[in-house]
């Protein structure tokens, strides 16, 4: 039995074959042989939303047909299934390594397939006549789009198990198969080898009803987890995955979950059963599937008085499996599924020889190839050891001997799993007491794993998951929504005298997106009474905040926006609000009528305060004004540093403002030219040398990572704007060559002061200043607001980054939020065009669209502000644009941008993780949400393409794309660890020693980030890639400065107050101009205030004020931390059993070399300050 010679890797997405949207795939390595099988198709977060789109579509009709209908289809696909069993079993051998002499899945999956074709009418409802005047019925009606997420080790039974009973009772699915094992739950996905999905189109299903997705969970898992329009979600897999299902689904919409999880079954065999037949069926339980069964009987307990026979009996039986190739007949033992998985067998069993004795096995055999293990005993292990309380998933069993009843229930239920378990006697008393007290979803009298009732459910107690699955009717109930219907049985009036029917336009139509832009409605609900209704959630907002400005003094509540609307209408508001006498808290209540006040409306209780995310603090500006600055941002991590040691702060809660200079600053009116018109000055150009310099460092320095012109087209539109001989151009053309010409003129009265004996740059012959040029800008804005098209959309956006480089935070802010709104006005995030508009400039929205969306984090992380662009609650219908239609430039790599977006969700999920969803009074976060997000970092490096690596050599003209990329990883890791580092510092005194491992790993890794950062940054440096025309580079610097602060005052060692002071000197050569001159004059000051004296003599470095130091950092007080310090920092509450598992994965990710010292112990004996 072989192979077909194609095999279908694809994904099947309303009812066709379709690649990845980002070309993605990964191999599948035959496990017995390790050749390549196959390159499967890994589904990206745009395939998953097509998936559950075209599930969404397909509902209506799907759910409307009878139950006989659908049975139809399923009786085609149950013949077809038993057609084709041998590809199917060659397919699962290939991929998993599943021996094709035993399998018998393709026939179990067609008989699933055949029950549930005949149960579809037992879904019923109930009725109660209990209520005098009144009819009572439930109804039982499907959810609507179900999502399936199956194992590798048995897919095809996982498949039919969850996906017959889901669409028997009208859902539609989408399925997202292991990695591991994507062929056999896609095995009906190719026409040639008559895989699952072509057999799925050979029955005839409807388009969209059934949709097979493969990918990493991560990606197309965790979008169905977290996805609004998925209703219910059934899981087989590990106990970690289960939690983030779970926990996504709460985020979300509270999607129904049913997990099937992990377990450790235990097998009790007592003096009287049947000992051939026990050590037959415990044999054949561990030994199946190469162990790779969730409920194998990993753990047998013998009873003392039989328990040498039965060892040796069970010995003899496992030395007679036949290893070898699955493919081949007679083979009853493949190899493990993968490397991964034959790894972490090895290392459980090297555990097991240091905890009990090895009977058998024990290694892999030395004379194959492939992932094998051999069967394994282990004897006399204690119950605490690993290999007695993990899942191992393999041929590795735990045979302990036991005297009494009471001693082996206690033994056996001594685990967080509760799945299976098995108990052989033939004492029916005995048998019916261990019945009830093994604490297990399923236990097996006289037989055991994987021997199931079919007629019975499924499923665990504990850890091992929740809910059932199964017959009668579980897994049938666990796709059906209840709804209760009451019914008066009251006269209704005459037909003549019924009230008439609504008419048909006032029903809910499209919203007013749509009906705007006249595009189709995708909407479905009606409107509702509440705000963000009829209005999105944003609009709201920004209503909100606009009524706060125009009335200060006014409360906002319902009554107050009717009287204001009242005034409105009545024309009493003609003067501007700010004029008018503010309306008194104390007043009397407006009388309203009835129809002003419906019945059922609920009570208004949002405020604009609790818009904002809980964790937050206010930072005092340069004009007395103070602001909101969000957790996730570096401000008040930075102020929360610099104030180590510091217990006499006048207010510790408000980070004051810089100590030089004025932030925002005061912009000068721009400069007028002798004989100029008021016109002339609205339209002044710089010489066309001038020009082109500036274009050509804008292009350099910043367009290389924020894209927003096609190169080509850009430099034409720059021609005839100047061969223009009357002011032609629009404003918000104007306004964005403006906003280019202040970014790229930022430093340029630096430039002829650094370059001695050069020629002086064209700059010169420009009248102009960067802050000039930024005033003429602000002086078209309103224009700009007026048009509201492409060009405005790059203007203000552009004009954000300049403000930014200022220090005008909050106008930056601001013109980010007015470029995204106008982005969605033009339906950018919809991929919406007019009929007229061409591919390419389909293309160019859909660059700048992600542009913005990148952007916008980084604008609003840096200020600590909630971003305009959030997936979570705003549908995004545009795909990445095509590269090889639309070329991003030749200081842009290709793929860059799709690699920085899949950063850019990551750095979401950190800061929505780490520091929104965590109340003002929970200092702590779950250790298994951190390590997740450390993997998924880690994950995202190993998987970037090879040409952004920042290890291989690039393009001249690449290097600081690539530098930035870089940059961005180690920031977000830094992002995830920095609040560790700062709690490890503040009070490692109170950390118990378990707890300070891990703390001082997340310190470590860190550091090591910040490290990392810190070698780039002076390779850009000698690049000659570093610049100052934006806050970006800088600010990693800042980063930096800040982390080797914590780690100098936790160890004092000098290599930190060197690394301390390479970064000072790299910020120190970069141009003195914008947040990079605040940050170098401001950063010497700070560092002053914690004991470090930076000095720019040559050869002086950093000093050391040893009494300032043993004052400020002597002894912390670890009972005392200023608001902002317990603000920044952060606990770790440990929920996994894994967290201190010598070889779990994060435990091996951060093992990070010596050379990262953060042991204070190791260096305060010898420390000498000088």
């Amino acid at each position: 039995m072989g192979l077909p010679d194609k095999i279908e890797a694809r994904l099947f997405i309303d009812g066709e074959f379709c690649e990845s949207s980002n070309g993605k795939t990964f191999p599948i390595k035959n496990p017995s042989t390790l050749k390549l099988v196959a390159d499967v198709h890994e589904a990206s977060e745009q395939d998953t939303d097509r998936a559950v789109a075209a599930a969404k579509a397909a509902f209506p009709a799907w759910s409307a047909l009878s139950p006989d209908q659908r049975g139809a289809y399923f009786k085609k696909l149950a013949a077809l299934i038993r057609e084709h069993n041998d590809e199917f079993a060659a397919l699962e051998a290939a991929s998993m390594g599943k021996p094709v002499g035993g399998f018998f899945d393709a026939y179990a999956a067609a008989a699933k397939f055949d029950h549930c074709a005949e149960v579809g009418y037992i879904v019923q409802g109930t009725t109660s006549v209990q209520t005098p005047g009144y009819l009572n019925m439930t109804l039982r009606q499907p959810f609507g789009v179900v999502a399936g997420i199956i194992p590798w080790n048995v897919p095809l039974l996982f498949l039919a198990g969850k996906t017959a009973p889901a669409l028997i009772t009208g859902n539609t699915v989408v399925l997202k198969s292991s990695e591991k094992a994507p062929l056999t739950a896609r095995a009906s996905l190719c026409l040639s080898s008559a895989k699952f999905a072509t057999l799925v189109q050979k029955a005839g299903f409807p388009k969209g009803v059934f949709n097979i997705i493969t990918g990493f969970g991560n990606v197309s898992g965790s979008i169905l987890s977290h996805h609004m329009d998925v209703r219910a979600l059934s899981f087989t897999g590990s106990g970690r995955t289960g939690r983030l299902i779970q926990a996504a689904a709460a985020k979300s919409n509270l999607k129904q979950v049913f997990l099937e999880l992990g377990g450790k079954s235990p097998a009790v065999v007592f003096e009287d059963a049947d000992l051939e037949q026990a050590v037959k069926e415990t044999a054949y339980s561990i030994q199946w599937n190469s162990g790779q069964v969730c409920m194998a009987n990993s753990r047998v307990y013998v009873q003392d008085t039989i328990s040498e026979k039965y060892i040796e009996l069970f010995k003899e039986h496992m030395k007679s499996v036949t290893m070898g190739d699955p493919l081949e007949k007679g083979v009853d033992h493949g190899p493990q599924a993968d490397e991964v998985q034959h790894k972490a067998v090895l290392r459980y069993l090297e555990m097991g020889k240091q905890s009990g004795d090895l009977v058998l096995g024990g290694a892999a055999p030395s004379d194959r190839e492939g992932y094998y293990i051999q069967p394994t005993i282990f004897t006399n292990t204690p119950e605490d050891a690993a290999v007695m309380k993990e899942e191992i998933f393999g041929p590795v069993v735990n045979i302990n001997v036991f005297k009494t009843e009471e001693e082996v229930l206690e033994k056996a239920n001594n685990t967080e799993y509760g799945l299976y378990a098995a108990v052989y006697t033939k004492n029916i008393d005995r048998a019916l007491r261990f019945a009830k007290g093994l604490e297990a979803g399923t236990v097996g009298v006289n037989c055991t794993s994987p021997s199931l009732a079919k007629d019975m459910p499924f499923g665990g107690y504990k850890a091992s998951g929740t809910g059932r699955e199964g017959e009668p009717l579980y897994s049938l109930n666990n796709f059906l929504e209840i709804k209760t219907h009451p019914r008066s049985l009251q006269r209704q009036p005459p037909s003549s005298l019924a009230t008439p029917t609504t008419d048909r336009a006032s029903l809910p139509g499209p919203c007013r997106y749509c009906a705007r832009t006249g595009a189709a409605c995708r909407i479905a609900t009606p409107r509702r009474k509440r705000p963000y209704y009829h209005v999105t959630e944003e609009e709201y907002q920004c209503s909100m905040r606009i009524l706060e400005h125009f009335y200060p003094d006014r409360e906002l509540n319902l009554q107050s926006l009717r009287a204001i609307a009242r005034e409105i209408t009545d024309g009493a508001a003609g003067t501007s609000p700010r004029e008018q006498t503010p309306t008194s808290s104390t007043q009397e209540p407006l009388l309203l009528g009835e129809d002003d006040c419906p019945q059922d409306a609920e009570p208004v209780v949002e405020t604009v305060k609790d818009l904002h995310e809980p964790l937050g603090c206010m930072m005092k500006d340069s004009r007395g004004r103070f602001r909101y600055i969000g957790a996730h941002s570096e401000i008040p991590f930075n102020a929360a540093v610099c104030s180590i040691g510091d217990q006499s702060l006048k207010d510790p809660s408000i980070i004051s403002p810089p100590k030089i200079g004025s932030y925002p600053p005061a912009l000068p009116t721009p400069s007028s030219s002798a004989g100029a018109s008021p016109a002339d000055e609205m339209y002044y150009l710089p010489p066309r040398q001038a020009c082109d310099y500036y274009i050509s460092r804008f292009l350099e320095d910043v367009h290389c990572t924020y894209w927003f012109y096609s190169i080509e087209n850009f430099l034409n539109r720059v021609n005839d704007t100047y061969s223009e001989s009357a002011p032609s151009s629009s404003s918000s053309w104007l306004c964005s060559l403006y906003a280019i010409f202040a970014i790229g003129s930022a430093d340029s009265n630096l430039q002829s002061e650094q370059s001695p004996g050069y020629p002086p740059p064209p700059s010169v012959m420009d009248e102009r200043s960067s802050t000039d040029y930024i005033s003429l800008a602000k002086q078209l804005v309103p224009a700009v607001y007026d048009e509201a098209e492409i060009d405005s959309i790059r203007a203000l956006a552009m004009m954000s980054i300049a403000l930014e480089n200022i220090c005008s935070r909050v106008s930056s802010y601001l013109y980010m939020g007015a470029s995204v709104q106008m982005a969605y006005s033009l339906g950018l995030h919809r991929d919406q065009m007019p009929e007229s508009g061409a591919s390419m400039e389909r293309e160019q929205h859909r660059r700048i669209w992600w542009t913005l969306f990148s952007l916008d984090q980084e604008i609003a992380s840096r200020g600590g502000s909630p971003t305009l662009i959030d997936e979570r609650f705003l549908k995004i219908d545009t795909p990445l644009p095509s590269e090889q239609m639309l070329y991003p430039g030749m200081h842009t790599p290709l793929s860059w941008l799709t690699t920085s977006l899949s950063l850019c969700r990551l750095k979401r999920d950190i800061i929505q993780a780490v520091y929104l969803e965590r109340s003002a009074q929970n200092r702590s976060v779950s250790f298994s949400t951190i390590s997740n997000l450390l993997l998924s970092l880690q994950k995202w490096l190993q998987l970037i393409p090879p040409h952004l690596k920042h290890d291989v050599p690039s393009p001249p003209t690449h290097k600081r794309a690539v530098a930035v990329l870089h940059l961005h990883y180690w920031g977000s890791t830094i992002l995830l660890t920095r609040p560790f580092l700062l709690y490890l510092v503040l009070k490692y005194s109170t950390l118990t020693s378990s707890k300070k491992i891990w703390f001082e790993r997340m310190g470590k890794t860190c550091i090591d980030a910040a490290q990392k950062s810190l070698a780039i940054l002076q390779q850009m440096a000698a690049d000659n890639t570093l610049s100052s025309l934006t806050a970006f580079d800088s600010t990693c610097l800042l980063r930096l400065v800040m982390i080797f602060i914590l780690a100098f005052a936790h160890t004092r060692l000098q290599q930190y107050r060197a690394s301390i002071e390479a970064g000072m000197e790299v910020l120190r050569s970069m141009k003195q101009v914008g947040f990079c001159k605040m940050v170098t004059e401001e950063t010497p000051m700070r560092l002053v205030d914690v004991g470090i004296t930076d000095s720019n003599k040559v050869g002086a470095g950093v000093l050391l004020d040893d009494d300032l130091i043993a004052q400020l950092w002597g002894n912390f007080d670890p009972n005392f931390m200023t608001p902002l310090q317990t603000q920044q920092s952060m606990d770790l509450a440990f929920d996994d059993s894994s967290s201190f598992d010598l070889n779990s994965e994060i435990l091996q990710f951060t093992n990070l070399d010596d050379s990262i010292v953060i042991d204070p112990s190791q260096v305060y004996s010898n420390y000498d300050y000088k």
